[in-house]
């Protein structure tokens, strides 16, 4: 009877995982597609590989924090296994139902919200608003102040080197070194001081502006160096090494989003009591190794597949890029992925690269972004977890009406 359920939760996830794929494509080829370094067809190849190698950022933290630190893992462990299987499967249905509604679309919303999202909608409604792990005041109030403290830290410090040599700085200077000081911090305060879907709200917004600042820093960067150099040169140069940047960013996209349903996983195979060889040891979050490889070749095969709609929104309509600063915001995008994989926390992947595009867009001027396409975007965002949520909570009561629980 177990594995009669186990077995198609399991494919539930990993379809969800191909999902996450397919919705997601756009992220890892709409920068090198809209500099025509390569074509659709042989970027999306590139970045189902690219997915597929995520593997090899060994670790687990963000599988861990999905598994058990969003929700109060006792209203699973000290239910009825039928119980606990729905509440996690109605989360993963809802997030799904609202990956296939923003594909049609052609928003790029965020899978990974998507699935908190469903999986806090149906636990609510099966163990109450109390079951959402938030972290305690005096947490939230020290990692604000200490990344407030960092963030006037930069600012302070431009300031004081502008007045040292004499030169007027502008207001987006200002504002930059302080995000630049204040972002980084947050990446390990928040992963010490915050915990939950408090974590997961605050890092909505603080990884888009850590993408968006490392790609606007770094083609700043190219821009004063190449500022002799001939156009056609600069394209020749960078259409070689976006090559490099695409795939990396592919791969901290695959290392990212893989891990969401490998979380899941864990945990329906430690709630069916499932041990070695095909599970964890009993009371512990050690994940299986075939589950790591099982999320990662769903979504290698969802993002080979594609989803056409959402590439023509991120590389058309944000704004038009040439193949430095496709190879900037793919390198900024990866590196503030790279940061939170490594420290647990779920970010978005969609949210990164579509700031590092914005990022890049805005060093020529700031009509340069289609901000019109963005407000749609960032709507998008904003509504994602409630919306799979609520799909997650309708989803979870027919099932419990339908097998009586």
């Amino acid at each position: 009877m177990v594995l009669e359920i186990v077995i198609p939760a399991i494919l539930l996830v990993l379809a969800f995982d191909f999902f996450n794929g397919f919705h997601d494509a756009a992220n890892a080829i709409a920068t090198i597609v809209a500099t025509k370094v390569l074509t659709p067809t042989k970027a999306v190849a590139m970045a189902a590989v690219g997915n597929f190698v995520g593997m090899v950022f060994i670790t687990n933290a963000i599988a861990e924090t999905i598994g058990k630190g969003i929700v109060d893992t006792s209203v699973f462990l000290g239910a009825q296994f039928l119980q606990a299987m729905t509440i996690i499967l109605a989360g993963v249905v809802g997030a799904i139902v609202w990956d296939l509604v923003t594909w049609w679309w052609g928003l790029p919303t965020s899978s990974s919200h998507a699935l908190i999202g469903g999986l806090i909608g149906s636990t609510i409604l099966a163990g109450g608003v109390g079951a959402i792990l938030v972290p305690a005041p005096e947490n939230l109030f020290l990692f604000f102040a200490l990344t407030g403290i960092a963030f006037l830290a930069g600012v302070v410090g431009v300031l004081g080197f502008s007045i040292a040599r004499r030169e007027p700085v502008t207001l987006g200077a200002i504002l930059l070194a302080g995000l630049f000081t204040g972002l980084l911090p947050s990446i390990v305060l928040g992963r010490i001081y915050l915990k939950g879907i408090v974590q997961v709200v605050v890092f909505m917004v603080a990884a888009p502006f850590i993408g968006l600042t490392f790609s606007f820093l770094f083609t700043l960067i190219v821009m004063r160096l190449e500022r002799r150099t001939s156009p056609s040169k600069i394209n020749h140069h960078f259409r070689r090494l976006q090559l490099l940047s695409s795939f990396f960013y592919s791969v901290t996209h695959g290392t990212n989003d893989a891990q969401k349903g490998v979380g899941i996983i864990t945990l329906i195979l430690i709630i069916a009591s499932i041990g070695p060889p095909w599970g964890p040891e009993a009371g512990q979050f050690h994940v299986p190794f075939w589950a790591i490889l099982g999320a990662h070749a769903s979504i290698s095969i969802g993002t080979l597949l594609g989803g056409w709609r959402i590439v023509r929104t991120m590389s058309q309509r944000v704004t038009a890029l040439r193949p430095y600063q496709g190879f900037c915001a793919e390198t900024g995008g990866g590196i503030a992925l790279a940061g939170t994989a490594l420290a647990g926390i779920p970010v978005s992947t969609t949210h990164v690269i579509a700031s590092a595009i914005m990022g890049v867009g805005a060093t020529r001027r700031l009509s340069a972004v289609r901000w019109g396409v963005a407000r749609r975007i960032v709507w998008a965002w904003v509504l994602t977890i409630p919306a799979s949520a609520g799909v997650a909570a309708v989803v979870y009561a027919v099932a419990r009406i339908a097998l009586g629980l």
